[in-house]
């Protein structure tokens, strides 16, 4: 199935804009993919949980408690990647590391590259971004009348949207002072490991607040 990923991205970052809850912004982003690319399956995405958030904000905040950087980080990389958690079957996670270096270009993420804090709870496990990846590549009925996978055209868009408007709303309920450290100021950003990604603003000791 083919979906204008360029397009898919500028509505993410439009919608992270608009600062409204995940599920609001999920089920918005499903509305747009499946207007631009129709396809049944965009149905099995919106009954997903978005707004259950408390299982991935007991994660995050787990590594900054047990296990808190020992320099000062100036970038914080939400990275989205797909591990095979079974050793066959590939899901969608998303995982968290730090960086002494940010560099606030929306085109280069090279700083986030050999992190210095790379904690062993680092990683989400988290079961809908699972459910996302698995709901995207389900295998068809065996019937000429189904159609086949979302594939990619489901995972790209709804796995950074969700990586994104989840962690942005994480970092409002999270207090600053956990995630700073021993600095005062962090850049954050969300993306895929090996592809596009989005800078969701600065930590400050006031919370999130924009690059500029």
């Amino acid at each position: 199935m083919d979906l204008n990923l360029a397009e898919a991205f500028g509505w993410i970052t439009a919608e992270l804009a608009r600062h409204r809850p995940v599920e609001e912004s999920m089920h918005a982003l499903i509305d747009q993919c499946a207007v631009a690319c129709p396809h049944p399956d965009w149905e099995l995405f919106r009954g997903l949980p978005y707004a259950e958030l408390d299982p991935l904000r007991a994660w995050l905040e787990r590594p900054f408690r047990e296990e808190p950087s020992a320099v000062p980080l100036h970038g914080l990389w939400f990275g989205l990647f797909n591990p095979c958690p079974d050793g066959r079957n590939a899901v969608a996670d998303l995982y968290v590391c730090g960086s002494e270096r940010f560099d606030p270009d929306p085109t280069d993420n090279e700083w986030a590259v050999g992190p210095d804090w790379w904690p062993e709870a680092r990683y989400a496990e988290s079961t809908l971004l699972a459910e996302i990846y698995r709901r995207a590549y389900r295998v068809a009925r065996q019937d000429r009348c189904s159609p086949e996978s979302l594939g990619n055209a489901a995972e790209y868009p709804l796995v950074l949207g969700y990586g994104a408007f989840a962690v942005r709303e994480l970092l409002a309920q999270v207090e600053p002072s956990l995630l700073l450290g021993r600095t005062d100021s962090v850049g954050v950003a969300v993306g895929f490991d090996s592809g596009d990604f989005v800078l969701l603003g600065r930590i400050v000791p006031d919370g999130l607040a924009p690059l500029a």
